[in-house]
């Protein structure tokens, strides 16, 4: 998956002018007292339909199931959203000419329809569930002749994030922080699930930037094992407050189960050399940076071209080399082990 850089140019406001004689002066720029953090959780469901009349032809329409959503208390333990959660049943087994939308639906009572949907966010941890089914009047899984059931659950988090400047970087210069995001959850039956984050900001000569990246999969992937990781380099702006945000969709359709409720979260976070990380989980009380981030390290010099941005080459390479920490374990030992026989080959 490539990240995506987008600008917009705003031009100069008069709020945005004692922030940019700031950068003009090398000054930091006013630091928000407050970082916001949110979260959301929904799922729905639908019946597509059609069928064919003498008097209208050919009529398709869609009825829409019943939905949840849930938002971010801190109740919920470690904070989050409560679980969304609706289970919907169009039945078999009534009788034919009665009503002519359950009879299109049901082919006339024999078929059931019908989801179960489930999502919620947990910290920055992203889960989501559906289960749809089709079944015939011997309760089989099958496909009615005139509609389809599909339904979709939702997870999404929203945080203001600060990265303070550093003696290398001032205030209004431009870095990158290397987010992995993992993807992690099964297909019992069909379906595909897809995961993003992204940040955006407006920039002190008020220019605004996204940047975005994201795994996807789906039941029939032959190289899904359970769980992927994708590290991509987004875009910020030093001393400048931007939006950092997590999205999570499972959908499945006729005889479909998505189980994602494992979790989808960042679980690596590389920043600047010599800067610290600020964010609205954290002023939420949710967890400290490693408990929201997972494993949170430094770029080991301020020219790291990780951390760094090239405007002239989108972004630098959106994909960083990440070691796999058993390799760079192996890589040392190796190390050790040639400086022993280097050490036998000097003269006694």
């Amino acid at each position: 998956m490539s990240s995506l850089l987008s600008f917009r140019p705003r031009g100069l406001r008069a709020a945005t002018l004692p922030a940019a004689a700031a950068l003009c002066l090398g000054l930091a720029a006013p630091v928000a007292s407050a970082l916001t953090y949110s979260a959301s959780s929904s799922v729905y469901g639908w019946i597509n339909a059609s069928v064919t009349s003498p008097l209208l032809g050919d009529v398709n329409f869609t009825i829409n199931g019943p939905s949840d959503s849930t938002y971010w208390q801190s109740t919920v333990p470690i904070g989050g959203t409560a679980i969304a959660s609706r289970t919907y049943l169009v039945p078999s087994g009534g009788t034919s000419g009665l009503d002519p939308i359950y009879d299109i639906i049901t082919a006339g009572g024999q078929y059931s329809l019908g989801y179960s949907a489930q999502a919620q966010v947990l910290g920055l941890n992203l889960k989501t569930s559906v289960i749809t089914s089709t079944l015939n009047t011997s309760n089989q899984p099958d496909s009615a002749p005139n509609s389809s059931v599909s339904a979709q659950s939702s997870a999404y988090w929203s945080q203001e994030v600060l990265i303070n400047p550093t003696a290398q970087r001032p205030a209004g210069s431009y870095g990158a922080v290397i987010v992995g995001f993992t993807l992690d959850g099964s297909f019992p039956g069909d379906g595909s699930a897809y995961g993003t984050i992204s940040t955006s900001f407006t920039d002190l000569a008020g220019v605004s930037y996204s940047s975005s990246f994201g795994v996807s999969t789906w039941s029939n992937d032959p190289t899904w094992t359970g769980s992927r990781t994708v590290y991509k380099k987004l875009l910020f702006q030093y001393g400048t407050t931007f939006n950092l945000t997590g999205n999570q969709w499972a959908y499945s359709s006729v005889n479909g189960s998505v189980d994602f409720f494992n979790t989808g979260k960042i679980t690596y976070l590389e920043l600047p050399f010599g800067a610290t990380l600020l964010s609205g989980a954290q002023e939420a009380g949710l967890g400290t940076t490693a408990q929201l981030f997972g494993n949170v390290v430094n770029s080991a010099t301020a020219d790291d071209p990780n951390t760094n941005w090239d405007f002239g080459n989108n972004g630098g390479g959106f994909t960083p080399p990440v070691p796999e920490p058993g390799s760079a374990l192996l890589l040392l030992g190796g190390l050790g082990v040639i400086g022993l026989l280097w050490r036998r080959r000097l003269p006694q």
